[in-house]
């Protein structure tokens, strides 16, 4: 009886290893054309990818989800700009969610990016390059019009190495935060919640033909409360320094219409000529 069961026991986990195995072959395809269409029914722009992966062992029993090489590039007015480009897009979800049929969205539970680079632009006619959402009123395949490919049911999400450019070409300004890393927890299917971030940086400005700050460091430790049905964020429990310069913030952003509310605050719990210094 015990080697019947032992017996068995070793079949039932060689079929499991190679049903594992095997999955990634078989859902690859699937994945693939899931993610260019999600992608494209969404943006008016130029998007690839050089491939997608799925691994079932390195998160079990979650199914991983790599895309390598993203990137989105602009049309007109921008063309051949660089909006956005991932070196690496990992999505997590559950094994069983690649077992949905075509038509339901898989929930995604978890998502990070490694080596990024995004590039918001403005032109001297006040146009910014990231305005690439297909509009409502444009024509889409009325066979697609409802689909999701993907929900959101984010729990945590991780940024590497992301460096983020702006550069307004009326105003002179450039902005550059390199190495930034950064990581919040929060459960996103929620329209109101509290989002525990983490967050390292460098700070580059520039406006017109003076620099302002080059390299600055900064770390920002954050509960941030978000009610996305008003769209309103409001900082809590937070730690910030630039440099050695230690900051805590308080009050709230808005997204309205037309424009965004600020209501915010801040001040230096220790302010010594040192701290000063160091920024």
């Amino acid at each position: 009886m015990v080697k019947k069961i032992l017996k068995w026991t070793g079949i039932t986990l060689l079929v499991l290893i190679i049903a594992l195995a095997a999955a990634p072959f078989l859902f690859k395809n699937k994945i693939k054309e899931m993610i260019a269409k999600a992608i494209n029914e969404q943006v008016d722009a130029t998007v690839a990818f050089e491939d997608v992966s799925l691994n079932l062992f390195s998160s079990f029993p979650k199914a991983n989800v790599t895309v390598d090489k993203l990137s989105i590039i602009n049309k007109a007015p921008f063309a051949g700009d660089t909006l956005v480009y991932m070196g690496e897009l990992n999505l997590d979800m559950s094994i069983r969610e690649l077992f949905k049929g075509e038509g339901e969205p898989m929930n995604v539970e978890s998502l990070s990016t490694k080596d990024g680079v995004i590039n918001i632009l403005f032109n001297k006619d006040g146009v910014g390059n990231f305005d690439i959402a297909i509009k409502d009123d444009e024509e889409k395949p009325k066979d697609n019009k409802e689909s999701k490919p993907f929900a959101l049911s984010v729990q945590d999400y991780k940024i590497e190495n992301l460096r983020f450019k702006y550069y307004d070409e009326r105003s002179k300004i450039k902005l550059v935060i390199d190495s930034l890393n950064h990581e919040g927890k929060g459960n996103f299917a929620a329209s109101k919640l509290d989002l525990d971030t983490k967050t390292t940086a460098k700070l580059s400005l520039d406006m017109d033909k003076t620099n302002y700050m080059r390299n600055v460091a900064l770390s920002l430790d954050a509960v941030l409360g978000l009610d996305l049905d008003k769209s309103i964020y409001t900082f809590k429990n937070n730690k910030a320094l630039i440099n050695q310069l230690p900051l805590e913030f308080d009050g709230s952003v808005a997204l309205l219409e037309s424009g965004q509310q600020f209501d915010l605050t801040f001040k230096t719990p220790t302010s010594s000529f040192k701290n000063f210094l160091g920024l």
